[in-house]
């Protein structure tokens, strides 16, 4: 069999317009799960590459003989029992996929929404050996496999759960012999593993469509796995979790790469949000930043706020000032609607109590409530707008103590030689006993000390027995209450929650490149 299959095409010039467009398809890639290596080029923000789920998919086959058309349509279809995507093949107009054929002995698709970043008038895939002579095995084995990537799958070797003894000098060795690749090339396809915490993965299948096979020659306890030429059982359940047949309802989050590319920084973005019931009169919003790349050649300056708020929609605006540069961010918001008697929201900021060029290190403010509760409720805390010095490390925490029914203590700290020049948190109150509801806070010295640091966090957040039933998975929104990051990088952090269903959800606080970070603190509402 052929074995030529360069998966990842996307050249590296184009990885910011390929994330933003990625964003753009799937607000998901940004923030719930997300897919990159653990360290891209200048330490892009790592997004996933999966398509909107319910979306019909074009595909266009540019040339080819009728029966290798008709094989790859086949073929390409054996995924679509198994997910909420439709593949509609189109003879012309614009199409998501296209598709060549010729004798190059090479074939590759770009992964996911990476097709998006291609020129409109060339392929995202090829198919370097197909012809009519083929064998109905080896169209089964190669469309199957390119299709996988078309919609978002890795290669199961370079799975985060993949643990394969390779003999990397043979595997160079082979690999130049039969392929003609570079080390680089190599390691791209073979070696390099995508981050655990940032991949959507099932455990290692070795019967998966999307691996490559492995002679034994090539590892070192002799570990061998042919060809295979069909999806396997995982693949099929891989497929439905990730476009499953109910459709998550739409996130309340905007990232800044919705409208422009990491590497095209700006002081403002902003997104025209849709807001749906909230009633007839304009809601309020509880805002809190969980994404933060910003570069370390001046201070950390990001703020998160909404304006034009009306009933149907609201202006979501993540901004910088002076010489900071902002390559990227997110926040998610809570909305209230008007007249809710249950939860009340609010924010307070640290220049409310003094000016920004006399910082301090602790500032406190008693919030009181419009209307009292009952009994003393729950309270959680987001950051929403920061100015920190970047001449020593980032460290800011805010916290919600003393809660009774008609108010609370809200802090905005820092601590060490950190000079926190200003804050905003916003706040969300609401009835301790209110039923389908939960919240609660997570933190990175959850799982680790915080002097020991790494880029990969994530632990598991158990809801409480009986809080929401079964059929119903809660949404969940979460933003950070503190951060602890060295100063000698760019700070670059980001939040995620998967596996969400009624008992609880994991999470994941991860940074990238060369970042150091020590901690960061997350609240969450669940509802």
């Amino acid at each position: 069999m052929s074995l030529n299959h360069l998966c990842t095409q996307m050249p590296a010039q184009d990885r910011a317009q390929a994330d933003m467009l990625a964003v753009q398809e799937n607000s998901y890639n940004g923030h719930q799960v997300t897919a990159g290596f653990t360290g891209p080029p200048r330490g892009a923000i790592p997004v996933k590459k999966m398509w909107r789920n319910g979306r019909t998919l074009r595909v266009k086959i540019l040339n080819g003989s009728s029966k290798v058309r008709s094989k790859i349509q086949q073929y390409a279809n054996a995924w679509t029992p198994y997910m909420n995507l439709k593949l509609e093949f189109v003879p012309s107009g614009q199409a998501e996929i296209r598709v060549t054929i010729d004798v190059s002995n090479a074939s590759w698709s770009y992964v996911g929404t990476d097709a998006l970043a291609a020129d409109p008038n060339s392929q995202t895939m090829n198919f370097g050996w197909l012809t009519d002579n083929t064998s109905e095995i080896e169209f089964s084995r190669v469309i199957t496999h390119e299709f996988g990537h078309a919609l978002g799958c890795i290669h199961e070797h370079q799975s985060p759960a993949a643990d394969i003894p390779w003999d990397k000098p043979a595997v160079y060795a082979y690999y130049q012999k039969t392929q003609d690749w570079t080390e680089a090339q190599v390691d791209q396809n073979i070696f390099e593993h995508f981050n655990d915490s940032t991949t959507q993965f099932s455990a290692f299948d070795p019967r998966s469509i999307i691996l490559y096979a492995i002679p034994a020659s090539l590892t070192t306890n002799r570990l061998s796995v042919g060809w295979n030429t069909e999806l396997s059982a995982t693949d099929q359940s891989f497929i439905s979790s990730a476009y499953p047949a109910t459709i998550a309802a739409d996130v309340a989050y905007f990232n800044t790469m919705e409208v422009r590319p990491w590497d095209k920084p700006a002081k403002e973005a902003m997104k025209s949000q849709h807001l749906a019931g909230t009633g007839d009169a304009a809601p309020t919003l509880a805002l809190g930043l969980n994404c933060l790349d910003v570069g370390n050649n001046a201070n950390l300056r990001v703020n998160a706020f909404a304006d034009n708020v009306s009933a149907s929609s609201a202006d979501v605006h993540i901004d910088t000032w002076a010489d900071t540069t902002l390559y990227a961010a997110a926040v998610t918001w809570f909305t209230v609607p008007a007249g809710n008697s249950d939860f009340q929201t609010g924010s307070f900021c640290t220049e409310d109590d003094h000016a920004w060029d006399h910082p301090q290190q602790k500032t406190a403010r008693q919030i009181t409530f419009t209307r009292p509760y009952a009994a003393p409720p729950k309270v959680i805390v987001w950051l929403c707008r920061l100015d920190l010095d970047r001449s020593t490390n980032y460290r800011v925490t805010a916290t919600g103590t003393d809660v009774t029914t008609t108010g609370f203590t809200l802090h905005l700290d820092t601590w060490a030689d950190t000079k926190l020049y200003s804050a905003t948190a916003s706040w969300i109150a609401y009835p301790a006993n209110r039923a389908n509801i939960t919240s609660g806070t997570y933190s990175i010295t959850d799982v680790r000390p915080w002097d020991k640091p790494q880029s990969v966090n994530a632990g598991r957040i158990q809801f409480p027995s009986g809080c929401f039933q079964d059929g119903h998975t809660p949404q969940v929104f979460h933003a950070f209450n503190s951060l602890d990051v060295d100063r000698k990088a760019n700070v670059r952090v980001k939040l995620g929650a998967d596996n969400v269903g009624k008992d609880g959800f994991d999470w994941h606080i991860d940074s990238w490149a060369d970042t150091v970070l020590y901690s960061a603190g997350v609240s969450y509402i669940a509802v």
